[in-house]
């Protein structure tokens, strides 16, 4: 989806946040490979209703993905389902803003 023409549909005010996140796609029984592999990113901001990822690869819109979301300096990973809304290539760089909304 292009940035162009898109109207911003936040429901949740966003807030800057800058932490690595974990992700791996959740297989949908019989509809998706068991597994694409793990996915490296940078959250860029959080809301109550979910965050955007600055990621090494492009995300399918509508799959579902395990994140797990590191905070400060603590030694524990937060474990988050979140739906990917929408991918489009990072203007300038090799990556991609992926948009996640929290499903728990």
């Amino acid at each position: 989806m292009s940035g162009k023409g898109r109207t911003d549909q936040r429901r949740d005010r966003r807030y800057p946040f800058s932490r690595p996140v974990r992700a791996e796609d959740v297989p949908l029984y019989g509809l998706t490979k068991a597994h694409s592999g793990l996915i490296q990113g940078t959250a860029k901001d959080i809301s109550s209703g979910g965050l955007s990822l600055l990621s090494s690869r492009a995300l399918k819109p509508s799959n579902v993905v395990r994140c797990q979301i590191r905070f400060s300096d603590l030694p524990v990973r937060l474990p988050v389902l979140a739906l990917v809304r929408w991918s489009q290539k990072d203007p300038g760089s090799r990556k991609y803003r992926v948009g996640l909304q929290f499903l728990l």
